[in-house]
């Protein structure tokens, strides 16, 4: 319809159904919501989409439609009830073409299941337009999943929930939508930016849902698409004429009365050619249609915006007149009566047959090959109607046109030609030439074994080939969900379910297909549910309840980021009050905690709710606090250990604290770069965990439980950590175990082995836990989350173990019930006396003689202590128990002119605390001095 205003009244005036959709007002007389539907608003000049926020939901909210599958309906299933909940409580999923605005006034919500859009071509013709909204209002509004047109031309807008309600025709058979469609990265359409330029815009779509002929076989064996589908429809595209024509001669309706030189005069006199409004207003009109004759009530539009058309409702009829051609006086044995031929890139065998036949009809439409557009086409038909002119040419059904005529004498009535065969199909022209400039004679003509008549078609449907695959192998779970490919699979629509359709169409004047096609849906919606819609959709997400796990791992990492704190300040504490000898090593203790307490950070960060940085941030700490917790405790035991053992050898020692320290932090960096390589090549984030349930909500959606854990492209990072660890507990492992024959003051083996065996345990349980989630099927990808959750528990529990391990000593007194001998208290004495003497023990050498030139050049400080071992005789009254050995030995002490024996004990224990005194990294020298 077009709406016009004369004199302040509203006119209405019918089209053709080949209306594009926008329809015109102004601020004074607004009949949209008449003529649209009840929220259509004027704006710019023109109705709003009424449907815009979703179809079902205004059809279903109106009056009309009120009692439609309600609760107080008793013979709808509670499915539908859920179901009208549900879509009169939300409105549809947003796609690519909706702006800011949209979301803001509550037209669309964004889809939370993040389904990747499916954009649908719709082509050049009224059912299959149709079709492609069916499938875009299933996926948006019933499934969740965002869908748009693509009409294959820029500027063309074909999306139902356009918002000025556009319904605009573009291409067809363009089979490079598929193609980009097939190259697009997983699929997604919205990566070409398409814009207004039609150089570079490119045509994107994943499914055609009406293909009458071959005009895809290249998209099927390139492999861009899969191969043709059936959709249900039984159609039927040829030869046409209306039946008052028929009427007129009966002759008309099949080839015997149109083939032969006997039928040219009349094809030719019958058949005129159809003029254009302005060829009329220039070439016949005696007034240049300034004043109405019964054909043009005006001129066509300055802007030449009407010139080519061949009917305007109320304002031009059409005018049908004879050419030159038609003109069989001067041109005998080439005049020809006028067919309508389809436009290039549709399928057309009206020239091979027509001239195989010897049927004098020729086209003369202004494409390259003689043909019209659609809307020519259109137009002619009606004009025909109007006039009551003779017209005969190609057209189909299912249509809007075909049916606005069915039953009246303007009928389109098929014309009957030779009988098709199998050999006839197989010497058809090929549909690539017939607009090819270079075309030869037999390109476009063919062999007369092609020039038979058309048979009923079945239609068929057509997906990009890797539709499916995208689905299931995006790296998103939440898009694996989605139900497009299994909907485009499973529909299928019939010529009466067409043509319902359309008749309800044309019953309003041929006016907003939009309503039309939701009315359809509204009333047929349990027959979609049931034959369209996959078992277990729509779907809705909802967060997973991993309550106990999920609190026990908050609660665990939160007692040791306390504890470790807590025994932090009790160390410092009790260091600072002097209750700590050199022996404690406290810079040690302080980089264990220091790795325990980011051990304990990494397993908060694990525990709440993933994201990349929180992901990032708990490789960085367990990897990294592992580190700091065992290499610095690695480096302190094995030089403990060759302290005592050089002591044994009388070898040369010396310290360097700050060396130690530079390794310590070395290592840890070391592990830092790793960590820092994975964060950029392979950079932790969040993914989504799912597990589909047999239970539905309020409106019916199948509810999915929804949780997150941490997770990289490639696992070897995760596995190289867990093997890292493992070294690090290996090597302490080994040192616990040599370390046993160290004197008891700094012999904390015990502790150790222990902390490293409960550190294995537990390193243990957190590798299970991983490899088991990485093993998991689909279906089971929900418990990802409590796995992960799982390992955030074990390092909490890792490091309050250590704690308890290795820390409890020095805050709970230990008692010892054996009675030392007096004799032990002989090492205190003699290292006091040492060491008041002379600042203690700075060299030891096994060595008859002293060397002094060593002393004052090796030390640089006071007087050197010389040691030498001295057999004795074996006697019961010398022999002490040290450590589980027997001394059978004394050590002669030599200090300046003066010496001393001394029992070999007495010596150990004197080396003993005067290692933790001065430090414990040696470097160790033979000499003979």
């Amino acid at each position: 319809m077009r709406i016009t205003s004369i004199t302040g009244a509203i006119m209405i005036i019918p089209l053709s159904p080949r209306a594009e959709g926008a329809v015109a007002c102004n601020e004074t007389h607004n009949p949209c919501e008449d003529l649209l539907w009840k929220g259509s608003r004027c704006r710019d000049g023109f109705c709003t989409n009424p449907f815009q926020g979703g179809c079902l939901r205004a059809i279903l909210d109106s009056e009309e439609y009120n009692g439609k599958y309600s609760s107080d309906d008793t013979g709808t299933m509670e499915s539908m009830k859920s179901l009208r909940r549900r879509l009169l409580s939300r409105p549809r999923v947003c796609n690519s073409e909706d702006g800011s605005d949209v979301v803001e006034q509550g037209l669309c919500v964004e889809s939370e299941n993040e389904y990747t859009e499916v954009r649908i071509y719709s082509q050049d013709w009224d059912s299959s337009m149709l079709m492609a909204w069916i499938m875009q209002i299933m996926y948006s509004e019933l499934l969740g999943v965002p869908s748009t047109i693509e009409s294959g031309v820029a500027n063309k807008n074909a999306n139902f929930y356009d918002e000025s309600n556009r319904m605009e025709y573009g291409s067809s058979y363009d089979a490079s939508a598929i193609e980009n469609a097939l190259n697009a990265k997983g699929g997604d359409c919205t990566m070409y930016k398409n814009g207004v330029d039609e150089q570079e815009y490119a045509p994107c779509a994943h499914l055609v849902m009406e293909i009458w002929f071959d005009g895809y076989d290249r998209s099927v064996e390139s492999g861009a698409a899969e191969a043709l589908k059936l959709v249900g429809m039984v159609a039927f595209q040829g030869w046409h004429i209306t039946k008052f024509s028929i009427k007129r001669d009966p002759s008309l309706s099949n080839h015997f009365g149109l083939s032969g030189e006997e039928n040219r005069r009349k094809l030719a006199e019958t058949f005129k050619r159809p003029t254009t409004w302005r060829d009329y207003c220039t070439l016949v009109s005696t007034k240049n249609c300034s004043v109405y004759d019964g054909v043009a009530k005006r001129a066509p539009a300055e802007d030449g915006s009407e010139d080519n058309k061949y009917f305007s409702s109320g304002l031009y009829t059409g005018y049908f007149r004879v050419t030159e051609k038609n003109d069989c006086d001067a041109n005998p044995t080439t005049c020809t009566g006028h067919a309508l031929d389809f436009p290039c890139g549709w399928t057309s065998y009206i020239k091979q047959q027509t001239w195989h036949n010897k049927i004098a009809l020729e086209s003369d439409g202004n494409e390259t090959n003689g043909g019209y557009t659609y809307g020519e086409l259109v137009d002619i038909w009606y004009a025909a109607n109007a006039t009551k002119s003779d017209v005969i040419g190609l057209w189909w059904s299912p249509d809007a046109t075909f049916s606005t005529f069915a039953g009246s004498d303007s009928a389109l009535i098929p014309v009957l030609l030779p009988t098709t065969t199998q050999e006839c199909l197989d010497n058809r022209v090929d549909m690539a030439k017939r607009c090819d400039p270079d075309a030869t004679e037999i390109d476009l003509y063919g062999d007369s074994k092609g020039a038979c008549g058309e048979n009923h078609v079945t239609t068929r449907k057509m997906a990009v080939q890797n539709m499916q695959s995208n689905i299931n192998t995006n790296a998103n779970p939440k898009s694996r969900m989605s139900p497009a490919y299994d909907v485009y699979e499973a529909f299928s629509f019939t010529s009466v379910e067409i043509n319902d359709i359309m008749g309800d169409w044309i019953s309003r004047g041929g006016f907003d297909l939009r309503l039309a096609t939701c009315k359809w849906m509204t009333e047929n919606l349990d027959h979609i549910m049931k034959s369209f819609v996959p078992p277990s959709h729509p779907r809705i997400l909802v967060p997973s309840n991993n309550s106990a796990l999920t609190i026990a791992a908050f609660v665990f990492s939160a007692i040791a980021i306390l504890l470790t704190i807590g025994t932090m300040g009790g160390i410092l504490f009790k260091h600072q009050k002097g209750s700590f000898g050199r022996a404690t090593q406290i810079e040690f203790l302080l980089l264990l905690l220091a790795g325990l307490f980011m051990v304990s950070v990494g397993s908060l960060l694990l525990a709440i709710e993933p994201s990349t940085g929180t992901c990032v941030g708990s490789i960085w700490m367990i990897n990294v606090g592992y580190t700091t917790q065992l290499v610095p405790t690695l480096i302190r035991v094995s030089t403990i250990i060759k302290i005592v053992k050089d002591s044994m050898k009388m070898k040369i020692v010396m310290v360097d604290k700050k060396k130690m320290f530079r390794r310590s932090i070395g290592i840890s960096g070391l592990a830092a770069i790793y960590c820092l390589f994975w964060t950029i090549f392979d950079t932790p984030h969040s993914e989504n965990s799912l597990e589909v349930t047999g239970d539905q909500n309020e409106f019916g959606e199948t509810i999915v439980k929804l949780s997150h854990y941490c997770d990289s492209d490639s696992d070897v990072w995760f596995y190289a950590s867990f093997t890292y660890q493992a070294i690090l507990l290996l090597c302490a492992s080994a040192l616990a175990y040599e370390m046993r024959q160290v004197p008891n003051s700094v012999n904390d083996s015990k502790h150790l082995a222990i902390m490293i065996y409960s550190s294995f345990f537990f390193l243990a349980l957190r590798f299970v836990m991983y490899v088991v989630s990485e093993t998991l099927s689909d279906d089971s990808q929900l418990m990802r989350a409590p796995l992960q959750n799982a390992r955030s528990l074990f390092c909490s529990l890792d490091t309050v173990a250590n704690i308890l391990i290795f820390f409890s000593r020095f805050f709970v007194k230990e008692i010892d019930t054996t009675a030392k001998k007096p004799v032990n208290r002989g090492s205190d004495f003699f290292a006091d006396n040492i060491a008041r003497r002379g600042g203690g023990l700075t060299t030891m050498s096994r060595s008859k003689e002293p060397s002094e030139g060593v002393n004052s050049a090796a030390t640089g400080g006071p007087p050197a202590t010389f040691a030498e071992d001295e057999k004795v005789e074996e006697k019961e009254d010398f022999t002490m128990e040290d450590d589980g050995h027997m001394s059978k030995s004394t050590v002669r002490i030599r200090m300046k002119g003066r010496s001393i024996n001394m029992p070999k004990w007495v010596v150990e224990e004197m080396v003993e605390k005067l290692v933790a005194e001065y430090g414990s990294e040696i470097n160790t020298d033979e000499s003979d001095d």
